[in-house]
């Protein structure tokens, strides 16, 4: 029962290109994708489920799965939001060629998403993060332009590099004596720390930032903006549901679940991973105000907006856990929304810059409320979900209460001022400012439009009624 939602994504993903016909492709892509969704949340919300290794090579060296509170976060979310990216995909990709390629890709991505989260060990959660590597690079090198290759060389040259800095904590984690299976706490043993702990915090270290890579943390962020040149449902995946979130929650797990809080907590290697983040939060808000092209600005926010999760991870408290859990959920939704919105106005009216944008409420005006609502929700203005996580972030930091915890809390603080400044020019600039040239009413067909209606929901519905998130963050930050 464990892999069944996985297997039907692999399964479909294999079978899409025997279909001829787009209508019959399209459907058999969404049966698949809804299909799996349901079966995954039957599965979350059936409770946790003990690991079951399937391959055991080593101790350490195991291939097993399970579900519990930490990855019920994770693939609820992806449960939600693949169908609505698959229904958006289908008219996006109407203009575009090698649909049957994508679409297989694309639905064989869920299915080593779905792998990954459900890992039961570091070694599963390593060979799945390559894996989803390998089948989203067709993706992102789609249109098999120059300036697609080169985003394509760049992102298997960051994420494959920094994997491997991943490989080295695994070896060592084996050597050491670590369990097979995550561990609330670490799966260090005892007897493997003394005399040892520095070295143990610097492989620690290598292995946040190669981890990192894939939720672009500084030194290792720019493959992100430039994979925004690959199609709008691809930059979606990559940016707001599997790839970064993947990069996010391995950290995560790295954290709390193999080296443990305890060998962690008050060290340098602990004032570094905190001012690495808040560095790439800085980095990302200056960078989204500076970029002009509107997918490339909002693929900035992301690089920051991940820098969240992983400032909220270093913070080692069961609050940051939970903060980062929740900025995952939300950004996800928020972020998804913005990019759904740059698409449209990409494929209606060929509005790519900032300039493009002007007057576009007169034309486009559902999908520019929906785009103004996302924004204003990033900003963190209450009561909207982007508040909620903002707040968990903050309240977290000023609990741990050291020096770098401050200096990331104001680093938080000074992106929301610029996160003003770079979603909210786009939104004046459709709304209040007259087009160049009068463009007809241009709104996408139902599409485009229910997955975007449905996210415009998702975007305020936690504002009001935050019990169900907040029962499932409490469970995962109960673990520690």
């Amino acid at each position: 029962m464990l892999l069944i939602p996985a297997l039907v994504c692999l399964a479909g993903g294999l079978a899409v290109p025997l279909f001829r016909s787009r209508a019959g492709r399209s459907r058999f892509v969404l049966l698949v994708t809804l299909l799996a969704s349901a079966l995954l949340a039957a599965l979350v919300l059936r409770g946790d489920t003990p690991g079951r290794t399937l391959l055991r090579i080593t101790p350490l060296f195991a291939v097993g799965f399970r579900v519990d509170a930490v990855n019920r976060v994770f693939l609820l979310l992806i449960a939600f939001l693949w169908p609505l990216s698959s229904l958006y995909a289908f008219e996006y990709m109407a203009h575009e060629e090698r649909e049957p390629r994508f679409f297989a890709f694309y639905t064989l991505a869920y299915g080593f998403t779905q792998l990954l989260a459900l890992a039961d060990g570091l070694f599963t959660l390593y060979l799945f993060y390559e894996c989803l590597t390998l089948i989203t690079l067709p993706l992102v090198t789609h249109r098999e332009d120059g300036e697609s290759l080169r985003a394509g060389l760049n992102y298997l040259t960051y994420t494959v590099g920094g994997a491997a800095l991943g490989l080295i904590a695994l070896v060592v984690l084996a050597v050491s004596g670590a369990s097979g299976s995550f561990v609330p706490g670490g799966s260090l043993p005892a007897e493997a720390l003394p005399g040892r702990e520095d070295f143990l915090r610097g492989v620690f270290l290598l292995a946040f930032i190669g981890f990192g890579s894939k939720a672009a943390l500084f030194p290792l962020s720019f493959w992100l903006p430039r994979a925004s040149v690959a199609p709008t449902p691809v930059t979606a995946l990559l940016h707001a549901v599997a790839v970064v979130n993947a990069g996010a929650f391995a950290c995560l797990r790295l954290t709390f679940d193999c080296f443990g809080a305890s060998l962690l907590a008050g060290s340098w290697a602990q004032a570094a991973a905190v001012l690495l983040a808040a560095g790439t939060i800085l980095l990302g808000a200056v960078m989204a105000v500076r970029e002009r092209h509107l997918k490339r600005r909002l693929a900035w926010s992301t690089v920051y907006n991940l820098s969240y999760m992983l400032f909220s991870v270093a913070l080692l408290t069961p609050a940051g856990l939970r903060a980062a859990l929740c900025q995952l959920v939300l950004h996800g939704l928020m972020k998804i929304s913005l990019f759904f919105c740059a698409g449209a106005f990409q494929v209606r009216l060929g509005a790519e810059y900032l300039p493009d944008l002007r007057g576009l409420g007169r034309s486009m005006p559902r999908t520019v409320a929906c785009f103004v609502l996302a924004a204003l929700s990033l900003t963190g203005i209450p009561p909207l979900a982007g508040f909620l996580s903002k707040w968990n972030i903050l309240s977290a930091a000023l609990q741990v209460g050291t020096w770098a915890a401050w200096t990331g809390a104001g680093a938080v603080i000074l992106s929301s001022v610029l996160a003003c400044v770079y979603l909210l020019e786009p939104a004046v600039q459709m709304i209040f400012q007259h087009p160049s040239s009068p463009a007809p009413r241009s709104d996408p067909s139902w599409r485009m439009m229910v997955p975007l209606a449905l996210l415009a929901l998702s975007v305020i519905l936690p504002g009001f009624w935050p019990e169900p998130l907040r029962s499932l963050l409490d469970a995962a930050a109960a673990l520690y």
